[in-house]
């Protein structure tokens, strides 16, 4: 009985305390659940506030993540504390002032020109090299500005130093022209003095001098008379020292050339002499086999004709080209024959003189430049340059007449005045040696005709 008493007891106790722990456990249930509901709550208003600052979706973007990695690195910051000091510095660097807005930051940004064609920093680059370039312009506009400045006192230097040269100059100019001015004074008493002292002895003079003039044209005109006389007997002597017969010579010496070649299809020969041999375009040749054909007639005093006549119409440097003109029948040039020609001399050298005006070149203008051109043909052909007419010129070679311009006035410049006068003399050369190598019948000869003697003809 006891026994069962003791254990009615214990399970009372049990049971009592298994009670307790389950009201313990309720309590702590309803306050456990209490607190999770308030931290439910908490949790979604947390969510909610957080939610204005970044979605659960943008959380996964890379930009915040990247966003979230420098706030961590830079002192362990959120990211909106990094994000708003990053602001603050920016619109600081940019505005110069932390607590602008990003309205105001925008109102500002839309003012700036060309903000449209790049970012902010495309326009300060731009800008930055605008400001270079101009710096550079500057630079350069000051240096030149500077250069200008030294070169404009350098100048306002020279021009005073010319001023004060000129003053001093003048002012002697000012002393020698009183200086002068006195002794035109006196030099003009002086001449009214002589001139009232000599004016009978002029006069005396001047009918000495008539008188003496009119005995010298007396003696002028009786010695152009004799002049006259003198010029008819030396035409006359040369028309008798120009014989008509030739005088028997040595055949060989006849001899002036060969035929090196007939070109029969053609009528034409090639010669052995050229330019250099003084051959010239519209020679004319006779032909005979031989030397010993070249006989003179005791009876007539002429030579033989040829059995063909040839003219050249080519000449080269050492070689001519020629047309048969005419030819014997039955008797054919050949490679071999001799040619002659009575008055052709390659030995002479014949003298000439040049004077005028020539256009070598062709461009219309002649001037006396060019006669250089045509000396250094005569000396090539091997003709000889004299400067005046004597006894043994051979040609003379008249160019264009040279063109006297109306004399200067007083006050022309000595250059002018001395110009002139050299025109003057030149004139009165060439009509000085037209008339001399009319008188002597030396041949005139111009430009063209000097070519075709000495078989020259420029292209």
């Amino acid at each position: 009985m006891a026994a069962r008493t003791g254990a009615s007891v214990g399970v009372a106790v049990t049971i009592t305390i298994l009670g307790a722990f389950a009201l313990g456990f309720f309590v702590t249930t309803m306050v456990f659940y209490g607190q999770a509901q308030r931290a439910n709550g908490d949790l979604a208003a947390a969510n909610d506030n957080y939610k204005q600052f970044v979605s659960p979706e943008q959380r996964e973007h890379a930009v915040i993540r990247a966003i979230l990695e420098e706030a961590r690195s830079d002192g362990n910051k959120t990211v909106v504390e990094y994000l708003a000091g990053n602001r603050s510095e920016l619109l600081s660097s940019i505005t110069g002032d932390a607590s602008t807005s990003m309205t105001q930051y925008r109102d500002q940004l839309n003012l700036l020109p060309d903000i449209s064609e790049g970012s902010l920093l495309d326009l300060v680059d731009k800008k930055n090299k605008d400001i270079a370039s101009l710096t550079t312009r500057l630079d350069e506009s000051d240096s030149q500005r500077r250069a200008a400045q030294e070169a404009a006192e350098f100048e306002a230097n020279r021009v005073a130093t010319i001023e004060a040269e000129f003053n001093d100059t003048a002012a002697d100019m000012e002393a020698r022209l009183t200086e002068y001015s006195d002794r035109v004074i006196y030099l003009e008493e002086t001449l009214a003095q002589i001139e009232g002292r000599y004016t009978d002895r002029i006069d005396e003079t001047i009918a000495d001098a008539t008188e003496s003039i009119d005995t010298i044209q007396t003696s002028l005109d009786d010695a152009s008379r004799d002049n006259n006389l003198l010029r008819d007997l030396v035409a006359r002597l040369r028309g008798q020292g120009k014989s008509t017969r030739l005088q028997p010579l040595n055949e060989a010496e006849l001899v002036d050339g060969r035929i090196d070649q007939v070109i029969a299809s053609d009528s034409e020969v090639l010669l052995s002499i050229g330019r250099n041999q003084k051959a010239v375009l519209g020679m004319t040749f006779a032909v005979y086999d031989n030397a010993t054909e070249i006989r003179v007639n005791k009876n007539t005093g002429t030579y033989p004709a040829g059995k063909a006549v040839i003219e050249i119409i080519e000449v080269e440097n050492d070689f001519s080209r020629a047309r048969i003109i005419s030819s014997s029948q039955g008797n054919p040039i050949i490679r071999g024959n001799v040619i002659a020609n009575a008055v052709y001399d390659p030995t002479k050298t014949y003298k000439f003189v040049i004077d005028g005006l020539f256009d070598i070149d062709g461009d219309g203008i002649a001037t006396r430049y060019e006669t250089g051109e045509l000396e250094a043909l005569i000396q090539q052909w091997g003709g000889k340059l004299e400067n005046q007419i004597v006894g043994d010129i051979d040609f003379v070679v008249l160019g264009e007449k040279p063109i006297l311009p109306p004399p200067p006035g007083p006050g022309a410049p000595i250059a002018t005045m001395q110009e002139y006068v050299r025109l003057q003399r030149e004139i009165q050369r060439y009509d000085g040696l037209l008339v001399r190598a009319e008188d002597a019948s030396i041949p005139l000869l111009n430009a063209n005709r000097l070519q075709t003697l000495i078989g020259d003809f420029p292209n």
